[in-house]
Parts: C-alpha cells; structure tokens; sequence
C-alpha cells in the first residue's frame, strides 16, 4: 500500500502487541516495511481480520477476510460450509481520497461524524449476479457462515428455509439455546453461523431484508442441483452465473473457487452469460445512433415497457429513470450493456427479425425481465 497499516484479529486470542490497533498496540506498517504477526490459532470457530489503521477508509477499501480456525480434534459435519461476509462500498471514497492525496466526495464532504457514503451491498466484495450461489443437493446439511465487516445492520433472509443459530461471534451456542430464525439482524463486526437442512427443493432467494439493499448488490440464491425457478426466470436460468456453479464439499474437493476446506469467499463469475455482441455499443446517448429512435425506460425493478414491437433497423433507447443501476442482456448474446447509471443510455440497432428476450442481470432475479420484437 502507499501508506502505512496493521491487522486487527476478531475472537483470537492474541497478545497484546498483535492485536493491530495503530498507536495503542503497533506502530504501523509502513509501505516496504514488513511486520509479522505470531500468535496461536485459538480457539476454534469463525473469525475475522481487518486493517486497524484509517480504519474507516481502509475498511471500507477492502482490507478485511475471513479467518476460520477448525477444531483440532473434529466439530460437526456439515455437506455444504460457505463464508459471506457482508459489507458496502462508498462510489465517491477512491484510494486516492484515502491517502489523502484527494479531498472527500461532494456527498461524502455533507456527512457528519467522518461517515462514508453506502452506494453498494457486497457479499464477499461482490454484488448480484456475481455472488456464487449456495448450491446444494437435496438432504445436505449445509453450514453458513455470516461475518459483517460494514458499517452498516444487515437482516440476513433465507427464503423457503429456517435455520439455527448455532454460533455467535465463532463461539458455539448450546442445543438448548439454539433458536429457528429465517431472519438474523448482524450488526458491524459480528458474526453468526447458521446451519439448516436442505430439505426444500428449488431456487431460492438469499438476501438481506433492507429492500435497498437488496436492489444493490446484496443477494444471492440457494441453488438445488438441477432446479430452476418456477417463475419467468426460469426458461433463461441455463444461461445465468447460476448454471454450472459447485460449491466445494467440507473436505475441500469438487471446488471451483479457490476455498480451504470448504469454506468459499467465493470468486464467483462477474461476466453475464450473454456475450458482448461485435459493434455493440455501452452506455450512450441516442444522439449516437441513426435511424428511428424506440425509447425504453428502465425504472427500479421493471422495465416500461415490458414488451415493445420494431421493424428492423430501429434502433432501441432504453433510458434509466430509477435510481440504482441497471444493465440489458439479450439472452441470445445479441447485445449487452454495461452498468448503466441513473440518467444514462443504452442503444442498441436491431438489423434482423426476430424475438429477443432481455433482462437486467442486475435485477432480473426481482423479475426485471423484458422483450422485443422485430418485424420486417
């Protein structure tokens, strides 16, 4: 980094001088510096780090993971073991403003008490579509680990499944205490692991309750093998991230996204399943294009309209009007945008008949879902 830092352990019972607080237990680290940290790996559960110097920036910059420490001697068996760990991020708050080397956002300057802005919702530094789904077979028990690294509450939904609190903060809670939730509040810098049953067939969805939230980025699904949603969704779903997706079992095997015995922070697949078309154009203005000129708008959650009818060589506006971002995907691959920003364009020039079916791959989970037409 281009300034200095130092790592603060969440449930680990370290010494003082480890313990990462800048100025209290460490100088920091300074940029080519080095400083190791030694400790012994106690006790067992689930565990967090994160950088305590600028604490606010760096944070909220992406300094922060997982730490899960086993039982030496074997725990409970769980199919299925996933780590989320929630958090925001800040549009106006760029490494350059945490270095000092530029001043605070315009909106970010109007908050008080040195609070940052909250744009997006990230489950494992990822949001919609790029967050792996909980994938799972009939029967498993299945194990999630929540870790909240934000500044921010989140009620943490599953759909179609309660789940038992099993442990808080890492520590285990006995059998007697367990309670049946399928909603946990987690407030910053807690953790709750949750196990449940997968005893429900079906796609479902995973999300935290502040709708907002939700809209932003912070949502995922649990995925049987095999299944597909019973609405709309469901004749697009093969060409989803969700196809294909494995989720690693408890020893570590069958995983395609780089987890430690089980325990995914998920890479996930950023990319949508439609391709980028050759000639495709991103977010413009329809000022760019030629030819009659089709407005589409897309409004939070839905587009308006859902359907529309050209002939060939119109060229479709869709314009977004709501206030969170949005993106259009032919689900043949024909064409796809970029994020689209509130105020922003998308255009596309429709050259052959046909029927094209489309979705915002950020929402098209909330039925954002649209199609078009084409006509000789």
């Amino acid at each position: 980094l281009p300034v200095g830092t130092t790592i603060h352990w969440h449930g680990l019972d370290v010494s003082p001088a480890m313990d990462g607080p800048a100025g209290l237990n460490q100088a920091p680290v300074e940029p080519g510096e080095t400083f190791t940290y030694d400790f012994v790996a106690t006790p067992a559960g689930t565990r967090w780090y994160h950088s305590h110097t600028d604490v606010a920036t760096q944070v909220m910059l992406g300094l922060y993971g997982s730490f899960i420490v086993e039982p030496k001697h074997g725990g409970t068996h769980y199919d299925r073991d996933d780590t989320y760990v929630l958090s925001e991020w800040d549009n106006e708050l760029t490494p350059a403003v945490a270095s000092g080397a530029a001043p605070r956002g315009p909106r970010d300057q109007a908050l008080s008490g040195g609070a940052f802005g909250t744009d997006e919702f990230l489950m494992n530094g990822k949001m919609h579509e790029a967050i792996p789904p909980i994938v799972v077979k009939e029967g498993d028990e299945v194990l999630l680990r929540l870790i909240n690294a934000g500044t921010l509450a989140h009620p943490f939904h599953t759909h179609g499944h309660s789940f038992k609190i099993v442990a808080t903060d890492g520590n285990p809670v006995p059998a007697a205490a367990q309670m049946t939730k399928d909603t946990v509040l987690i407030a910053p810098g807690e953790r709750y692991d949750l196990a449940f049953e997968a005893n429900n067939p079906g796609v479902w969805m995973v999300h935290c309750h502040i709708e907002n939230h939700a809209a932003n980025g912070m949502m995922t699904v649990i995925q049987y093998e095999g299944a597909k949603p019973t609405g709309p969704l469901g004749e697009f779903w093969d060409l989803t991230p969700t196809a294909g997706q494995e989720v690693p079992s408890h020893d570590g095997t069958d995983s395609g996204h780089g987890a430690h015995d089980g325990h995914g922070m998920h890479e996930g697949d950023a990319a949508p399943s439609a391709s980028r078309a050759a000639g495709m154009s991103s977010a413009t203005s329809a000022a760019q294009t030629a030819g009659d000129v089709v407005w589409l708008a897309m409004e939070d959650d839905r587009f308006d309209p859902k359907a529309l009818t050209v002939t060939v060589g119109t060229t479709v506006t869709w314009i977004n009007k709501g206030a969170d971002w949005h993106s259009v995907a032919a689900l043949d691959g024909s064409f796809a945008s970029d994020q689209v920003a509130p105020g922003q364009t998308f255009s596309h020039t429709f050259a052959t008949p046909g029927t094209y079916p489309f979705l915002c791959r950020h929402h098209g989970r909330q039925g954002m879902i649209g199609q078009i037409v084409v006509t000789e």
